[in-house]
């Protein structure tokens, strides 16, 4: 690529809750090259649009494509972007509750965990705040299904 090519994605993250518990995927080595530290692998399912897919029917995809499952995507958590010399990203995290089947995961990833919040804020992780909004907001969201 020379220096006048950019290159322009967007890009699809789900949490995805089951039971109280969060879907936390580990990337595999080989897909987290830049990083080969196993406590900071953690991954969502989720990936780039293809042309012409909205972003709820291509989170749906990567959900199916990485882990197997199937989901019901509640509503967008938060927008994103990133942007790395002649690379930008723009991502939409969306909360999902599980609906069936069990994880089979894509090449991308090695290993997988459902955790509690107490067990996520017992790691040694960043980000711990983003995991508390992820819980309270399904919480909120289930208070208001029920009323």
């Amino acid at each position: 690529m020379n220096n006048d090519q950019k290159v322009f994605g967007i890009a699809t993250k789900s949490f995805i809750i089951r039971e109280d518990k969060l879907l936390i995927l580990y990337k595999a080595e080989e897909e987290a090259i830049k990083d080969p530290d196993p406590s900071r692998r953690m991954d969502t399912p989720g990936g780039r649009l293809e042309f012409g897919e909205s972003p709820e029917s291509s989170l749906l995809r990567e959900v199916k494509e990485e882990s197997g499952l199937t989901v019901n995507i509640l509503f967008p958590l938060d927008v994103w972007h990133y942007v790395h010399e002649n690379f930008q990203l723009v991502g939409i995290d969306y909360l999902c509750e599980w609906i069936g089947g069990e994880v089979a995961l894509g090449e991308e990833h090695e290993s997988f965990e459902w955790l509690t919040l107490d067990e996520i804020l017992d790691r040694k992780w960043k980000d711990k705040e983003k995991y508390e909004k992820i819980f309270r907001k399904y919480t909120e969201y289930n208070g208001i299904q029920k009323t």
